[in-house]
């Protein structure tokens, strides 16, 4: 079916299921890119959030790409303005759920690996003060496993609105510990050599 053609076609509510939205937001707008390129041009520029929307923005085309809660929304003068393009699950397979991962990897007493995921938040720490800053708390995935999230605030925004019980998704290097593991490299590598990681909370991009 033609992209102009989804463009028009009134369709169901967006999912309801935020869980990996930015993984599978950013899967979704690396297919657009592929797909589209005529609409979405140049590839790979930086996703941000824009009022309760996850966007890319194409300088080359003035056009902008989003999503929000499961929909999909493009923007620009050449699709008349705003317009809902469908839902996420339209255009690709949703990343599956990686709690069996990281089960593994603690299983394995595997480290060194990058993961992706979403858990609630279930103890704030204080700041690890010592060489680089890290903000560090536990959370808890669905599967009952629980990881420290050390985020080095000296590389990447602290999070000064967390709470207990928030949603954190995230994107970093899993570290084996005993605990359940820990997860680091939650921010860009400035030297470009480190694959890029992230944490999403309450529509913000951390990184």
């Amino acid at each position: 079916m033609k992209f102009t053609t989804l463009l028009l076609l009134a369709l169901i509510p967006g999912i309801s299921d935020a869980e990996n939205f930015l993984i599978n937001s950013n899967k979704l707008f690396n297919f657009a890119e592929a797909a589209y390129p005529n609409y979405f041009d140049p590839a790979g520029v930086e996703t941000t959030t824009l009022d309760e929307y996850l966007v890319r923005y194409y300088p080359s085309t003035d056009t902008y790409i989003g999503t929000k809660d499961g929909g999909v929304y493009v923007y620009g003068n050449v699709f008349g303005g705003l317009l809902k393009a469908g839902v996420i699950t339209d255009f690709i397979e949703l990343e599956a759920d990686s709690d069996e991962l990281l089960a593994q990897l603690f299983a394995n007493v595997q480290s060194n690996v990058q993961v992706y995921g979403t858990g609630a938040v279930i103890s704030i720490l204080s700041d690890d003060l010592n060489g680089s800053r890290h903000q560090r708390f536990i959370i808890e995935l669905k599967s009952k496993q629980t990881l420290l999230i050390a985020h080095n605030i000296d590389l990447a925004s602290r999070i000064d609105t967390l709470a207990l019980n928030d949603q954190i998704e995230f994107f970093g290097e899993y570290e084996w510990n005993d605990k359940g593991g820990v997860i680091h490299w939650t921010h860009h590598d400035p030297e470009a050599i480190h694959v890029n990681g992230w944490l999403f909370h309450n529509n913000l991009i951390y990184q």
